[in-house]
């Protein structure tokens, strides 16, 4: 099987885990966006936004958006190896100043 379709159902398998009433998890395989949004009401407050955006480009994971603590290392250990993760919500000129586990662990 193809390396990147491998690693678009991996990212699917471990978004579809985190899907409830208030959390979608939405996986475009034709733009290679991946999302999970959270959404619904906390009393009266509307509550809606991304907290996790992955976009795979030129063989390579941007990280867009990581407001979590684990899915990253659940991707790593579902097969995708961390070598090809890019802390996109970083500046280019400061990712390589950040260690790399570091620098996917959070936005």
């Amino acid at each position: 099987m193809d390396r990147l379709k491998q690693y678009r159902q991996h990212i699917c398998a471990v978004f579809a885990r985190y899907e409830t009433q208030d959390t979608i998890a939405i996986c475009d395989q034709k733009t290679d966006n991946y999302l999970l949004m959270n959404l619904g009401w906390q009393g009266y407050q509307r509550q809606y936004g991304i907290f996790f955006h992955l976009r795979i480009m030129d063989d390579e994971i941007h990280i867009e958006w990581n407001g979590t603590e684990n899915i990253i290392n659940e991707l790593i250990e579902a097969g995708i190896p961390e070598s090809i993760f890019v802390p996109a919500f970083r500046h280019p000129d400061l990712r390589s100043e950040t260690p790399q586990k570091t620098a996917i662990a959070s936005a």
